[in-house]
């Protein structure tokens, strides 16, 4: 049976959330990134035999994925405390070592979180869900007087599991 796209999910409709630091309907992103799995693969080198014809067979093992999951979110800077830039760079804080900075908590502060896809009439469609996370990375756009749009900080969170539940 064909697959039904008379409702697709819309790229545009999602929502992102991170326990205890984004969790209400006030959170805004502007994008999301679902991270690519790589498989490792162990003896793809390899031939380990021939058959009728010269076809050459190669040993292909998968070995697991390759290192870490890492999701790249954008949002509008604000000035605000309980605006999603600041929550998130408060998290960002939190993480950081003593050295640069931060608050040095990176192991207390890991935490969980899901990405939810909607529809075009808002039904959730689809979601992966995470865990283990932390920002690893900030970047804020450059200021510049000539510019048309907000600033937009983006943030790396880097994450140990990350799978789709539905």
């Amino acid at each position: 049976m064909p697959a039904d796209l008379s409702k697709p999910m819309a790229p545009s409709s999602f929502y992102l959330e991170v326990a205890d630091i984004v969790k209400d309907e006030q959170s805004v992103f502007k994008s999301v990134s679902i991270p690519q799995y790589s498989p490792k693969v162990q003896g793809g080198q390899q031939a380990i035999g021939t058959t009728k014809g010269g076809k050459t067979i190669w040993q292909v093992n998968a070995a697991g994925f390759e290192g870490l999951f890492k999701i790249d979110c954008v949002c509008i800077a604000s000035g605000d405390g309980g605006s999603t830039s600041k929550l998130m760079y408060d998290w960002f804080k939190k993480c950081l070592p003593t050295s640069n900075g931060g608050e040095g908590k990176w192991a207390s502060s890991k935490k969980s979180g899901s990405i939810t896809a909607y529809d075009t009439d808002g039904k959730e469609v689809a979601k992966w869900e995470f865990a283990e996370a932390w920002p690893s990375k900030y970047k804020c756009a450059d200021l510049d007087v000539t510019a048309d749009s907000y600033i937009e900080e983006t943030f790396t969170i880097t994450c140990e599991k990350f799978n789709r539940t539905v």
